[in-house]
């Protein structure tokens, strides 16, 4: 089993929601250090910083729910062209506690069309809809 964190589409209520339906949810109020970005193409991506928090949910997935992961986000391992890389990052829990899992981070310049300060992609299109 692998431990993954989402920022974006994949949170839960989200359009790629559904691609976890099968994963155990460990925490849906959760964080890691990183700029979130506005991609410009309905879907968020971050890059490493030490200040700027992304707000999350943290989930356990088989290997099969990995590769698809990995599918969506153009992710292949030992790829030289990967719209995202996928990391080991640590996440800090809802319960104050910290635990290492993967993340995909932005690997493409790109995709940093618009940074969210507040590190929140479901806020920041909750806002951008009114």
């Amino acid at each position: 089993m692998n431990k993954i964190f989402v920022y974006g589409t994949l949170r839960n209520g989200d359009e790629n929601a559904h691609l976890l339906n099968n994963a155990i949810c460990l925490d849906k109020n959760c964080w890691t250090y990183g700029l979130l970005y506005d991609t410009g193409c309905g879907y968020p991506a971050i890059a490493p910083s030490t200040t700027y928090k992304t707000y999350g949910e943290l989930y356990l997935v088989s290997d099969y729910e990995l590769k698809l992961l990995d599918e969506l986000e153009d992710y292949e391992e030992d790829g030289t062209d990967n719209l995202y890389d996928r990391v080991e990052q640590e996440i800090f829990t809802s319960n104050g506690e910290s635990t290492t899992a993967y993340v995909y981070v932005a690997n493409k310049e790109e995709l940093k069309v618009k940074d969210i300060p507040s590190g929140d992609w479901i806020q920041f299109r909750l806002l951008s809809k009114k």
